[in-house]
């Protein structure tokens, strides 16, 4: 049963129904269906007669440390590139820094799609060799 639920992540959100708002259709529900019944709190398998109460069960979700990090990064970088481009509509300096920044990944893209593309092409030819 589930005793309580916990946001563990403020990049987790979960949205807890009743036994008349359901996250899934239950007009037709199939045996071996789960759902979680927000009036009693537990979570509910279907025996292909009626819904049936689970015990001894517990879950969690969670992101990993990496996971959240990545979104950290993420969050901070978007809001750094925000930043740029609203200064970027005023200031001159900033608006060409952000081309060339645009150009150089550009080429930066191309650089490393060649040099792949290169890397392939010598391990090719030196298994043709062989």
């Amino acid at each position: 049963m589930i005793n309580s639920f916990t946001q563990a992540s403020k990049y987790v959100t979960a949205y807890m129904g009743s036994n008349n708002d359901p996250y899934f259709s239950m007009s037709a529900p199939s045996s071996g269906m789960l759902r979680f019944n927000g009036d009693t709190r537990n979570m509910e398998v279907y025996d292909g007669s009626s819904w049936r109460t689970m015990s001894g069960c517990s879950a969690s979700v969670s992101l990993n440390n990496g996971a959240e990090e990545a979104i950290e990064w993420a969050i901070k970088r978007m809001s750094q590139e925000k930043e740029w481009y609203e200064l970027a509509s005023s200031n001159e300096a900033v608006r060409i820094a952000l081309e060339q920044l645009e150009q150089a990944k550009t080429k930066l893209e191309l650089t490393t799609i060649l040099a792949r593309d290169t890397a392939r092409d010598f391990d090719e030819t030196e298994a043709m060799q062989a």
